[in-house]
């Protein structure tokens, strides 16, 4: 009987990272590395698996119910692979709370994964920037985390007008569910999750989920629409809205002013974060091309995370940006860059009695910091140059019998098509030049 193979498929939802692949992720991870960084946040990272009333105490239903990939391990514990970050690093502070030197900066890019069914920009497994301050309650922390936001597209060479950021606040919601529409409170988180996917559903749909969840007052599909459509100059208008929450969105507006955010923040209380932890200003930012028209990424504040594990309180702000969108928003707008191998020098192996020579010409750029291939087998010219351009070598060190006879090397730019014969330190300090343009 003829041995069944196995599949060469991934998992459904996955990825394989191919070296060309990983090229592209790590310039995405380096470049976010860098501008949470350059604002002192600190790295760190935490377990794939977490228990599972880690997630049931405040991530949202949704997940918990229907997306978590939970297991019973064999200590007969219910545990789960992460399927966001948050509750981690709340469980990491908490732990250290009183060690920590406020305010608490950190980043990570967890590796993450929700069974849903994938889809342009959604897939069960990605990996996701997630920045996080804790121990500041004014609103400059809002002003840190949008402006570190938008930063991050930017270092990517994102025009202003490529993205927008949509902000409201977790109250004003709650004000006008409960206290201009007067329903109960589990009509009010019932109401806040279909407004949660409103895009993702048709305005039939939409009008029945609310109907349904609030029977006996006809008029609150309009009402609520109209809150929906309410600005800043409007929102006075609006029942239950109490004016401290009118003047809290205020303030921050006029600061984003002066630190020159406000042509890009726009005020929209149809902004809806899913996670039941946010307790204050939420947003999120959108892809304004017409490719890819959808949320980017989000966050908000949570202020009552931290009390899941300790009497303290601990105020917390964050977002979190998943590599797909990144991704996806950086096709779109044509800003993905040529991931050729323009730092790496091949040294092809032409003659035998050259290999050592070759292995220490490459050991010398290694400590250069260049990186270096050299050809173990022997071959013919033209095959091995083929195997450099395949690969997307830029620079290519070749040692023939006249350069061996002469004490030189042949440097040689595939991208130009240029070639210098030179000693070998020279030929190490035309591609440092190249190099630092």
């Amino acid at each position: 009987m003829k041995e069944q193979k196995l599949t060469t498929e991934n998992y459904k939802g996955t990825r394989d990272f191919y070296p060309e692949d990983m090229r592209l992720r790590n310039y995405l991870f380096s470049v976010m590395k860098d501008v949470a960084r350059s604002y002192g946040y600190e790295e760190y990272d935490g377990p794939m698996v977490e228990s599972l009333d880690l997630y049931r105490a405040k991530t949202g239903e949704e997940i918990v119910g229907k997306q978590i990939y939970n297991f019973i391990d064999k200590g007969d514990r219910e545990v789960a692979i992460r399927p966001e970050m948050t509750p981690t690093v709340a469980r990491m502070v908490a732990k250290k709370l009183r060690d920590l030197p406020r305010p608490i900066r950190w980043f990570s890019i967890p590796n993450l994964w929700r069974y849903e069914q994938p889809g342009h920009g959604r897939l069960r497994e990605h990996w996701q920037l997630n920045v996080d301050m804790f121990g500041v309650t004014s609103q400059r922390a809002e002003l840190e985390i949008l402006s570190l936001a938008c930063d991050i597209l930017f270092a990517f060479g994102a025009p202003k007008n490529s993205f927008k950021v949509t902000i409201s606040h977790r109250s004003l919601l709650d004000e006008f569910l409960l206290d201009g529409l007067k329903v109960s409170p589990n009509q009010a988180h019932e109401v806040s999750k279909i407004l949660d996917k409103k895009n993702k559903i048709t305005e039939d749909e939409y009008t029945a989920l609310v109907s349904k969840t609030i029977p006996n007052d006809p008029t609150a599909v309009s009402k609520i629409n109209l809150f929906l459509a309410a600005t800043t100059d409007t929102l006075g208008q609006i029942p239950g809205i109490k004016e401290e929450t009118r003047n809290t969105i205020q303030t921050l507006f006029e600061d984003l002013k002066t630190i020159g955010l406000d042509d890009i923040v726009y005020f929209d209380p149809s902004v809806v974060r899913g996670f039941d932890y946010y307790t204050g200003f939420i947003f999120e930012i959108f892809d304004t091309s017409p490719k890819n028209k959808r949320s980017l990424y989000g966050g908000g504040r949570y202020d009552n995370l931290i009390g899941l594990f300790s009497n303290e309180e601990l105020s917390g702000i964050g977002f979190g940006l998943g590599d797909v969108t990144l991704q996806n928003f950086l096709t779109a707008h044509n800003l993905l860059p040529n991931f050729a191998n323009d730092s790496t020098v091949y040294i092809p192996l032409l003659d035998e009695s050259s290999f050592a020579e070759n292995h220490n010409f490459a050991k010398a750029l290694r400590k250069e910091k260049i990186a270096a291939e050299v050809s173990l087998v022997s071959q013919k010219m033209g095959k091995q140059l083929s195997y450099a351009e395949k690969k997307g070598y830029r620079w290519i060190l070749l040692r023939g019998e006249d350069e061996i006879k002469a004490g030189t090397v042949t440097l040689k730019d595939m991208a130009t098509r240029n070639q210098w014969t030179s000693s070998f330190s020279e030929a190490l300090q035309k591609i440092k030049e190249e190099l630092s343009k």
